[in-house]
């Protein structure tokens, strides 16, 4: 059965210090500040002006920063501790990433970016990459890339690294449990369906739990939380700062139910299609 990992991802309280962007329906994941193994700045990604703004000018526009899941090209890197729990339960090909993060809806005053008073800052997935190809970069990744590195490059295949260091590449369609009519790497669009936290103004990191993943309705449960009391009736506590959260459905058809009643708001094949020819 093909594994899902929540994967934790973007800003929070101690990296970046800020949520990510919520613009309606759409969803901007700030990747976290980070010095080394980048050549990708802020501005790079049309992102100074946010940055600068929402942090008060703690962080710069030509900050460097660590890109990653790259949701354009379909790429995301793993290593370290993180890397090894995702090889110790057997992430492989087919298994999919959903994507998530804190966020916090921002409106214009005055042609100045702020955070709305009227959101404390929530949980949401904001994007998808289903594994189409595993490569195991190495401590030194040089030999990935022939071009020299750029601003494009993904961060992973820069410089030196731990020696699990790791390069997920998204599959071309996304092949899971029926879903169709999506490539295997996307961005889904903020909505009731794709908002993870029950109450934001109580506890952000209590979300709304399916049953085919909660314990208490024969669910599958998820690494890191195997404490039967974060699990309530339609709820479960999440841990602080963990990365990958892995779960192996056992509940086939509940758990395409709930993926297919999420990805109604994921972007579709077409619909990127007629936003790259206007």
């Amino acid at each position: 059965m093909t594994k899902i990992i929540f994967s934790r991802k973007g800003f929070d309280s101690s990296t970046g210090g800020i949520p990510s962007i919520k613009i309606g329906e759409s969803l901007i994941s700030l990747p976290i500040p980070y010095n080394k193994n980048t050549l990708t700045t802020y501005n790079h990604l049309g992102l100074g002006k946010y940055i600068k703004e929402l942090s008060n000018n703690k962080i710069k526009p030509l900050d460097k920063c660590h890109f990653d899941p790259n949701l354009e090209n379909g790429m995301f890197g793993q290593v370290g501790a993180a890397q090894t729990h995702l090889q110790n339960n057997d992430v492989c090909e087919g298994d999919l990433f959903l994507f998530w993060g804190w966020f916090r809806e921002i409106f214009t005053i005055n042609k100045k970016n702020i955070f709305s008073k009227d959101d404390p800052g929530h949980y949401r997935f904001f994007g998808w990459l289903q594994i189409g190809k595993i490569v195991h970069l190495g401590k030194d990744p040089s030999w990935y890339k022939n071009e020299t590195p750029n601003p494009n490059s993904h961060p992973h295949t820069i410089g030196l690294w731990k020696e699990n260091n790791t390069l997920y590449l998204a599959s071309d369609k996304l092949n899971i449990l029926g879903l169709e009519n999506f490539y295997g790497f996307g961005k889904f669009k903020a909505s009731q369906k794709t908002k993870l936290s029950i109450d934001p103004h109580t506890k952000k990191s209590r979300w709304k739990c399916p049953k085919w993943l909660n314990p208490n309705y024969g669910g599958c449960g998820m690494t890191y939380h195997k404490d039967k009391k974060r699990w309530g009736d339609n709820s479960v506590d999440i841990v602080g700062r963990g990365q990958e959260f892995i779960a192996e459905p056992t509940k086939i058809s509940d758990c395409k139910e709930w993926l297919s009643n999420i990805f109604k708001d994921a972007y579709t094949i077409n619909e990127i299609k007629t936003n790259l020819t206007k």
